[in-house]
């Protein structure tokens, strides 16, 4: 994580860059002693967190916090607590007030570091989600044939193939259940059978061992059962 020091301080500087130094995924990029100098240091640099202090000439802390709607991670380093809740207003990680020590320093910068990977995990999964849950290709008569995750109904095994049923057409695949399981990974779909996939999206009843959908029947084994009806409850 790319980090500045805004202070205006030699002393302060001094004590957070000892602590910088001893976290091995922090890299102090620039030390800066006024908010001109951070403005642009922000507009060169790719900067992931901020210690910032308050008390600074010409515009404080405070003040420049508010100037700006979109800033990286921000810490407060400050001697003084009469602008905790203002800060936490911003949205800061944390408010540290000086002397702080090393623990209490790590402990903030822990509350960056989990916030940002939290936030890269969750763009990852979303991205993933939304590409799983638009489209797939399958092999299909000497054919890559697109098919729209909205429009499969049911998957049936049938020996060394599988045969996805839409509502217009089906199509002979030469693949497992469970490699289109994968592919398919979605809470749309879930496996009522060793034989038998089934889209939520176009269940239409389910009975005590068997489901509707469209005009077919498909059985429920026991194996899957308790799954299926917690799904079920999770909609009610």
């Amino acid at each position: 994580m790319n980090c500045i020091i805004v202070d205006d301080e030699e002393l302060a500087h001094h004590v957070i860059e000892e602590y910088i130094s001893r976290i091995p995924f922090l890299n102090l990029v620039k030390n800066c002693y006024d908010i001109q100098e951070t403005i642009q240091t922000l507009q060169t640099e790719n900067v992931d967190l901020i210690f910032l202090d308050i008390n600074l000439p010409n515009i404080t802390g405070i003040e420049f916090l508010k100037s700006f709607n979109k800033l990286p991670d921000v810490i407060i380093t400050t001697a003084y607590d009469d602008c905790a809740v203002q800060g936490f207003e911003m949205d800061v990680m944390d408010y540290l007030l000086k002397p702080f020590s090393f623990e209490r320093f790590l402990k903030a910068v822990y509350k960056s570091y989990n916030h940002q990977n939290n936030s890269k995990i969750l763009q990852e999964k979303s991205t993933q989600v939304l590409f799983k849950d638009s489209f797939i290709f399958v092999r299909s008569n000497n054919e890559n044939v697109k098919l729209n995750l909205s429009e499969i109904t049911r998957i049936n095994a049938l020996k060394d193939y599988i045969i996805i049923y839409t509502e217009t057409r089906k199509l002979i695949v030469h693949q497992t259940m469970k490699s289109i399981m994968e592919k398919i990974e979605s809470e749309n779909f879930i496996r009522v059978h060793n034989s038998h996939i089934v889209s939520l999206q176009h269940l239409q009843s389910i009975g005590k061992n068997n489901l509707t959908i469209g005009n077919e029947r498909i059985p429920v084994s026991e194996k899957y059962k308790a799954y299926l009806n917690k799904v079920v409850e999770k909609y009610k």
